[in-house]
């Protein structure tokens, strides 16, 4: 039996970058240009509506994180207000809960389509009467408008939305995003963003892990409060920040925590389905243990920076000192090559370079010299980059930005077949939030690489070592992970990619029967064919966890918005994007949430189909929360293999475990070792 015990932490926890190695010390330090907040235009003033309290409780259990921002807006002038509440999209994120509360009662909101939603906001407003709609802008933000701030009153909006978690290297990160990227010009012409709360902030996160959590952190805040809570199994954190007056909504809130590092390889099913009669829904979710090497041999590494206008300032200075950094730490049998872009490509160094102390120094000079400024000739950039690859050597490019393509070609179908003509993997560093994080995902993706977003309050150095021990092992290809039996149909998302060392593969479903089902992954390791299966059984009835049929209609979405971005709108697509966005009552880029007074929902004919959806969410969150130790949903550990599992009872790759391990302890003696001197 684990001892049952109770821990406080108060942690003031501070980035370290210095003398780092690898490629992710490209990504730290960056600082926000914009941030979450109300929109004002400018020029305005300072009159109007005003943030009085902005409350979050965020719960991370069964493989996803339920958000939900409760937040007062005060008007002290003498007449009424609209307000417009803008924050970025967090990834993955089905907003699907936005409530206003009407007359002293709440009152939840209802999608339908975007065009229809905006007439019945637009004229239930020019009536005087209370509305709130919530809107998608592409990736960039969550837009949720209040029609009416009344005059001396304070008014209250509540969201909610939904993600699924993503383990790597043992590690789960919670990113709260509120500091947008800044690329929207016009969007920056026009508005002032109000991001002060003039009363309570509050941030309360609730941790349930059915494996043991080794530790949690929130890195770059002061003031927080880290409890455990004694469970007999499994592990329960709370995080609390608090703030009376005065708090800003510029910086995101990052949480990480890290497993236990005896935690198995494993696969995980949870289910949902309300009666027998109608559809289930699951997700399956399998972290593996494969035998992935360490890449030894001398590389070519392309470096690709965006030296574009939004780059200024901070994020420019720590992106030359990032690679300053690592060209210091190559391996003398590397060789490589650095192209910029900002309105044009350069490649600065004028091919490549090996990597001898003196090459080094020089090139180091050159770089600590860029200036930032102009558009951002995205494709030209990697066009430049995938000139003179040589064939004998393995190459990898590199590319950090923080911004979108918006000179030259500029849409997925122009880059895909770019990418198409190299074989080679490209890994992308998303910097800040609002970056275009459907195109440079799918370019990763379709490479062989990965996308890694990181925020300006992350976990820097925990950042850094997840990036080094992807890029420097082999990793699973052509991954696909296959679901048979209870008539099982549906699965999203389409394509999976390569799997990187610690990273797992999320997938949801459908089904129409209970009963047994096979779970297979494959995947080329090193050129060979490898499968790894378990048996499990879906239920007939399982209430516990409604907001799976949310993640699996977000994710089915995301297929078909793949398909649109690359191949362009087309009527059948707009169609499915709002027929799901309407069943599953999810704000997407063709609908939208519209709240309004009871009686007119009935006016306009609107079913209130998300609110009986949400009562069953809340339903089944209240049984949850009275769960002492969390729920345990591993489906491989059967007698009949022992006990051993799917993948041989090893444990899950991580920073303490498997071909990480060395990188890890390096890192633990550099730190202490900087400690001291300070």
């Amino acid at each position: 039996m684990k001892q049952q015990r109770s821990v406080r932490k108060c942690w003031n926890w501070k980035g370290v970058c210095g003398g780092v190695l690898g490629v992710g010390v490209l990504l730290l330090g960056v600082g926000p240009a914009w941030s979450a907040g109300i929109l004002k235009a400018k020029g305005g003033g300072e009159e109007g509506p005003y943030i009085r309290s902005h409350e979050v409780r965020v719960t991370l259990n069964n493989g996803f994180a339920r958000t939900e921002v409760d937040q007062v807006f005060g008007n002290d002038e003498e007449r009424d207000f609209e307000a417009i509440y803008s924050f970025p999209v967090p990834k993955r994120a089905s907003l699907s809960e936005v409530s206003l509360w009407i007359d002293g009662r709440e009152v939840i909101g209802e999608v339908v389509e975007k065009e229809r939603a905006r007439e019945i906001y637009e004229e239930q407003v020019n009536r005087g009467r209370d509305a709130a709609l919530a809107e998608k802008d592409d990736y960039r933000t969550f837009d949720i408008a209040v029609g009416r701030v009344r005059a001396g009153e304070d008014t209250r909006v509540r969201f909610v939305y939904y993600q699924p978690l993503e383990i790597d290297l043992n590690v789960g990160r919670y990113l709260y995003p509120l500091a947008e990227g800044g690329v929207d010009e016009e969007r920056i012409a026009f508005w002032s963003v109000d991001d002060r709360v003039q009363g309570t902030f509050r941030f309360e996160l609730e941790l349930k892990s059915a494996f043991p959590v080794r530790d949690v952190r929130v890195p770059g805040q002061s003031a927080v409060m880290i409890e455990e809570e004694p469970v007999e199994a499994g592990s329960v954190y709370r995080v609390v920040m608090d703030s009376e007056g005065g708090a800003r909504l510029d910086r995101d809130i990052v949480v990480y925590y890290r497993l236990a590092d005896d935690v198995p390889a494993r696969v995980e099913l949870v289910p949902y389905r309300e009666t027998e009669s109608g559809p289930g829904t699951f997700m399956v979710v399998v972290t593996p243990a494969a035998d992935l090497q360490p890449i030894t041999e001398g590389s070519d590494w392309v470096f690709v920076l965006d030296i574009s206008g939004s780059m200024q300032g901070n994020k420019i200075a720590t992106l030359a000192d990032g690679v300053s950094r690592v060209l210091g730490k190559l391996d003398p049998a590397d060789r490589f090559r650095i192209v910029t872009f900002n309105d044009r490509a350069n490649d600065l160094t004028g091919g490549y370079v090996t990597a001898e102390p003196a090459h080094v120094q020089h090139w180091i000079q050159q770089v600590s010299a860029i200036q930032a400024c102009r558009g951002t000739a995205l494709f030209e950039g990697l066009k430049t980059a995938y000139r003179g690859l040589d064939d004998d050597r393995t190459t990898g490019v590199i590319l950090v930005t923080d911004g979108v393509a918006n000179i030259g070609p500029t849409g997925h179908d122009a880059f895909l077949k770019l990418l198409a003509q190299h074989d080679l993997r490209l890994f992308t560093f998303l910097v800040g939030n609002n970056a275009n994080t459907p195109l440079l995902e799918r370019l990763a993706r379709d490479s062989g690489g990965f996308a890694m977003a990181v925020s300006s309050d992350d976990d820097l150095v925990g950042r850094l070592m997840q990036a080094k021990a992807k890029v420097l092992h082999q990793c699973l290809h052509d991954v696909e992970l296959h679901v048979t039996g209870a008539r099982v149909r549906d699965l999203a998302p389409a394509r999976l990619g390569n799997l990187y060392v610690g990273q797992q593969a999320v997938m949801f479903g459908r089904y129409l029967e209970s009963g047994e089902i096979e779970i297979e992954l494959r995947a080329k390791v090193s050129g060979e064919d490898r499968r790894w299966t378990c048996k499990a059984s879906l239920p007939a009835i399982d209430t516990e966890n409604p907001e799976l049929e949310r993640l699996w209609a977000l994710a089915s979405i995301e297929d078909v918005m793949e398909q649109i971005r690359e191949h362009g709108e087309t009527e059948d697509g707009r169609d499915a994007v709002a027929a799901m966005g309407t069943e599953f009552s999810l704000v997407t880029d063709y609908t939208s949430m519209v709240v309004v007074d009871e009686g007119v929902y009935e006016e306009q004919g609107i079913q209130r189909t998300n609110n009986s959806r949400v009562q069953r969410e809340r339903a089944a969150q209240q049984v949850r929360a009275q769960q002492a130790a969390p729920v345990q949903h591993r489906v491989d550990a059967q007698p009949s293999n022992n006990g051993g599992g799917t993948f041989g009872g090893r444990s899950a790759p991580g920073l303490g475990t498997g071909p990480v391990g060395p990188l890890f302890l390096g890192l633990l003696a550099l730190l202490a070792h900087r400690r001291k001197q300070k």
